[in-house]
């Protein structure tokens, strides 16, 4: 039998789902991405002066090698998978899409990528069981 794991995932945290015949054993990945709220530059000593501007490229910058981190952390955690399948709320799922896609060395069948609202654990095993019972 294939082995079968469901990836639901937001940009705070991934559960990595794998079917066991009639268990299911459900991982917890934190994303460790920071969540940036820049706020404003310094002043000049001259009154109503200027502003510098704080730069968002060293920001995103960041935020990208975060992602990158996390998403190649829950590529290893489901590396030895045979089917895999990625749900989840936000646009990470297209940014893990994304990776998987590029990487040459991993080896799972990525089958589906679908939008899913939040879910409890027991949600999440029961849709990865739905769909892969109905494939």
């Amino acid at each position: 039998m294939a082995k079968q794991i469901g990836i639901w995932l937001d940009f705070k945290e991934a559960f990595v789902i794998e079917l066991n015949n009639a268990e299911a054993s459900v991982l917890h990945i934190p994303s460790e991405v920071e969540d940036f709220h820049v706020k404003g530059g310094s002043r000049t000593r001259q009154p109503w002066g200027p502003m510098d501007k704080t730069s968002d490229t060293k920001y995103l910058g960041r935020r990208e090698t975060q992602l990158k981190h996390y998403y190649n952390r829950i590529m290893e955690k489901a590396g030895d998978a045979d089917e895999l399948f990625v749900f989840g709320p936000a646009e990470a799922k297209k940014g893990l899409e994304k990776a998987i896609n590029t990487s040459k060395a991993f080896r799972p069948q990525l089958l589906s990528t679908e939008t899913a609202d939040s879910m409890t654990q027991n949600q999440m095993v029961a849709r990865v069981r739905t769909f892969f019972g109905g494939q």
